[in-house]
Parts: structure tokens; C-alpha cells; sequence
């Protein structure tokens, strides 16, 4: 038996102990029909009360103690997979606004030099002429746009 279980069981044991050697129980309704129950009279109307106290049953605590256990692991996972989405999601915004940064840097550096080259197979500068820096610049700002949700 396990520990939860132990203290289930004694549990029942001690509310059927002292449902053997209960008090008498009083029920009384005020002006305003509220009902109360007390230990005591504490009205002239106030009528004894018959409670009916019922055994536990051990199988029925066992399985409602394995209930809250199968309850709690599906909530510790639940949890776990929370946790894992929100690091998900926390990644995912970090890498979106990495790739911004980076768009928008190179569209930035790219508008602002002059003139704009290539490397050739030998390592040596090739100018692009104005038609074909704009046409970089347009599309490194398209990229930004992108990137950017700009």
C-alpha cells in the first residue's frame, strides 16, 4: 500500500470511529430559512437530527486514490509540454528577430555605400553597374520586409 493510500484508509478509519461516538446533532432554519446544524440547540425550534453515517469503502478510496494519481500525472504532463511549447515559442521569436537583424543590417549597409561589387572566380572586385546595385538593394530590402513582418 502506498503512503497516500495508508493515509486514506487511515482516514476512514478514524471518521468511522468518531461517527460511532458522534454527538447529537441539531438542526435548526431561521427566519430567513437558512438551516444550520449545530452541536447545540440554539433555537426553542431547533430539532434533533438522525445522521446517517455510511462505512467507507477501502476498494472505493483505493480507486479514487488511483484516480488522483493518474489525474496528477496527466497534469505534471500537461505542464512538462507546456514548458517545452513556451521554449519553443521563446526560440522561434529569438531566431525571427536574429534573421530581422540580420536582413535589416544588410539592407542598411547596402544603401548606404556607393557602389556595390562581387568577387570573380580570382578574388577581384567586379562593380555592379546602378541598374543591377538597385536591383540587390530592392531585394535585400524585400528580404528585410520579410524578416522584418515590415
Amino acid at each position: 500500500m502506498s503512503p497516500s493510500q495508508r493515509i486514506t484508509a487511515g482516514l476512514l478509519f478514524a471518521f468511522a470511529i468518531a461517527a460511532t461516538q458522534a454527538d447529537p446533532i441539531y438542526k435548526s432554519v431561521d427566519a430567513q430559512g437558512h438551516v444550520t446544524y449545530s452541536d447545540r440547540p440554539n433555537s426553542s425550534g431547533a430539532q434533533k437530527a438522525d445522521v446517517s453515517v455510511q462505512q467507507a469503502d477501502p476498494a472505493e478510496a483505493e480507486r479514487l486514490a488511483k484516480e488522483r494519481q493518474l489525474l496528477k500525472a496527466e497534469d505534471d504532463q500537461r505542464k512538462k509540454q507546456q514548458a517545452s511549447d513556451s521554449r519553443a515559442n521563446a526560440q522561434q521569436e529569438h531566431d525571427k528577430e536574429t534573421r530581422c537583424r540580420v536582413a535589416r543590417n544588410n539592407y542598411n549597409n547596402l544603401k548606404d555605400v556607393g557602389r556595390i561589387y562581387k568577387l570573380d572566380a580570382d578574388g577581384n572586385r567586379v562593380y555592379m553597374s546602378d541598374a543591377e546595385a538597385d536591383a540587390k538593394r530592392e531585394t535585400a530590402r524585400q528580404v528585410m520586409a520579410t524578416a522584418c513582418g515590415a
